[in-house]
């Protein structure tokens, strides 16, 4: 009778090291695969960046500066930049997306400077990946800036 309780002793013990000894691995291997997700979301925010400053240097009108275009151009800006993200954004990786344009261009200066800034939350998912995100969220953030495409027109 003694030897079977010292076998259930010998087990329990086991499966208590085995769960202290499990669990810090756990965490480390989540931590580790929820920080390679952070890193491939910052790129799928500057790739949109990116391809919203290319919009931007040719649709932007901020400042009426291209005669033939209407408006200032934030709305297909935005939706390159949203098309660009457009499978994180649908399977719910990103929350909201918040595309900023700061067109520095004039008549009298037709290539100046246009700055896009995309400000993005994703939501972090990864069990025990928390640690990494610090939350259930983590802001990212990318700006971009090209010349405008604008031309000298005389008016």
């Amino acid at each position: 009778m003694a030897e079977r309780s010292l076998v259930r002793d010998e087990r329990g013990a086991a499966l208590v090291e085995f769960v202290v000894a499990i669990v810090p691995v756990l965490l480390t291997f989540f931590t580790f695969v929820q920080l390679s997700k952070i890193a491939t979301a910052r790129l799928v925010v500057k790739h949109g960046t990116i391809i919203g400053a290319r919009a931007a240097s040719v649709i932007s009108n901020a400042h009426d500066n291209t005669p033939d275009a209407k408006g200032d151009g934030k709305e297909e800006i935005t939706q390159a930049v949203r098309s660009a993200m457009g499978p994180w954004i649908r399977n719910g990786s990103f929350g909201s997306v918040n595309v900023t344009v700061n067109d520095q261009s004039s008549r009298s200066d037709p290539y100046g400077w246009v700055t896009v800034t995309v400000r993005a939350q994703y939501r972090c998912r990864v069990p025990m990946g928390f640690i990494a995100c610090g939350g259930t969220t983590k802001t990212l953030e990318e700006s971009y800036r090209m010349p405008h495409q604008g031309a000298l027109y005389k008016m």
